[in-house]
């Protein structure tokens, strides 16, 4: 792993995850004003959609300028999924999460910051597209990116953002 990827995991692992849900969001997020309709929405297939098309746009990228530093996607990945799990299981033991939501809530966490890792390691290659613009400062500031207020990302997304927001607790 290089450098940079670790001080940024390192620092993810100081975020006050969830230690600012339900407080007040400015005007142009979607605000969600509750743990169900955060965890409805964070599950949601077109939640899914959405992330998924930004992985598979980041990926495709990566592609077109260097396939030679695609080459390290898998590997950084492996690397990065025992240390994020770990740290997801540990953390939601003792965020303010009740205990009915954390599984689920594993799974979208997991995902949010392996892409935000991913992101961070190619951003010299491909400009982040949606987890370091879209959800990284809300898990910074507390806060659960958990959804996204417009239609999917189209099928071969092409990682611009021509409408919607993303929904937030």
């Amino acid at each position: 792993m290089r450098p940079e990827i670790r001080l940024k995991f390192e620092s993810i692992l100081s975020y006050p995850f969830f230690q600012a849900v339900g407080k007040p969001l400015p005007p142009s997020i979607t605000s969600v004003k509750s743990w169900p309709v955060a965890v409805k929405e964070g599950n949601s297939r077109k939640w899914e959609n959405c992330r998924l098309a930004a992985r598979n746009a980041l990926q495709e990228a990566v592609q077109r300028k260097s396939w030679e530093r695609l080459q390290d996607w898998n590997p950084l990945a492996d690397e990065l999924r025992p240390l994020i799990l770990s740290f997801v299981d540990t953390m939601l033991t003792t965020a303010p999460v009740p205990e009915s939501y954390r599984e689920k809530l594993r799974h979208e966490l997991t995902w949010d910051i392996m892409f935000i890792c991913l992101e961070e390691e190619y951003k010299d290659l491909v400009e982040p597209l949606l987890h370091i613009p879209q959800l990284d400062g809300w898990y910074a500031a507390g806060h659960f990116p958990c959804g996204w207020d417009e239609a999917e990302f189209p099928d071969h997304w092409d990682g611009i953002i021509r409408s919607g927001r993303v929904m937030v607790f």
